[in-house]
């Protein structure tokens, strides 16, 4: 009789942590914790699978929720942009359509010259949005830090020969010679755009200098590309990773936002730090 009544209130007490288990998942209730501890091992273990099951609950709803905000962004920008571009072609096209006599010689020229160059900016717009939506899985290769860097260096140097520019600008320093465990093709598209930032950035500078140094900290490889440039205001430095954000003119506004994710994909994270007076260092870090 007595075991009887040991076994009900086990029973009894495994259907109450259930319940509220269940009642607190359909509530969306993400701070529901148990007590783990008990004399009994099965128990137990199972409290404790319930609280890392709430705690992975909660992750989820907030990436969900994250996920929906950013899609929510990008579709009215998408929009925004689209409708700005579009809607003078319309009109234009209307325009041509209601009153052809009007748009003749150098005025047509214009007209097509117009509708042209929007054409290309919806072009231009939907392969950043292409780009951001597409980003291929890392296929990793183990390549030693120094033939790395001189694979970087021959694309700087076409780089800064397509601009005209000096090609002791750029600076390459190996502190530590290492392995990196990377994908070469998009980790070096990464460096390279980059590069190109950091070239934009120190194109009216006296005395040009984009510094590239690969080191290694407590075995996790670093890549820092450092310029001597104008630097970024606080508030535009601190949304330059929100996915079409641009300070060009004619940017995309996805290069610094698919660059993070690709090194994210890799296990690692990319940071920029800029002031207005001291040009800007990116770090990329690498496990």
């Amino acid at each position: 009789m007595i075991l009887c009544l040991i076994l009900w209130n086990q029973v009894s007490k495994l259907k109450l942590i259930v319940w509220t288990f269940a009642k607190s998942l359909e509530a969306r209730d993400t701070m529901t914790a148990f007590d783990s501890k008990s004399d009994d091992p099965m128990l137990a273990d199972i409290l404790a699978t319930f609280n890392r099951l709430v705690v992975r609950f909660h992750k989820t709803t907030i990436e969900l929720e994250t996920g929906k905000e950013y899609y929510d962004r990008i579709l009215k920008i998408m929009t925004h942009e689209m409708g700005n571009s579009i809607t003078p072609v319309i009109a234009l096209c209307s325009a041509i359509k209601k009153h052809p006599e009007r748009y003749q010689g150098d005025k047509l020229q214009e007209a097509i010259e117009l509708i042209d160059s929007r054409s290309r900016g919806i072009e231009r717009f939907l392969k950043a949005y292409h780009n951001l939506t597409h980003l291929p899985e890392p296929q990793l290769a183990t390549i030693d830090s120094r033939e790395f860097v001189s694979r970087i260096k021959m694309l700087a140097d076409a780089e800064l020969q397509r601009r005209g520019l000096s090609d002791d600008i750029c600076q390459f320093t190996i502190s530590d010679t290492i392995k990196l465990d990377i994908d070469i093709d998009l980790m070096s598209q990464v460096i390279i755009n980059l590069i190109r930032n950091a070239l934009d950035a120190v194109a009216d500078v006296k005395n040009p200098t984009v510094s590239i140094t690969v080191s290694s900290s407590n075995g996790h490889p670093y890549i820092i590309i450092e310029d001597n440039g104008r630097g970024l205001d606080d508030e535009v430095r601190d949304n330059l990773f929100q996915p079409f954000v641009t300070t060009k003119p004619d940017g995309s506004g996805v290069g610094l936002y698919v660059s993070r994710q690709i090194v994210r994909r890799h296990g690692g994270d990319l940071h920029l730090y800029s002031t207005r007076s001291n040009g800007a260092r990116a770090i990329i870090e690498l496990v």
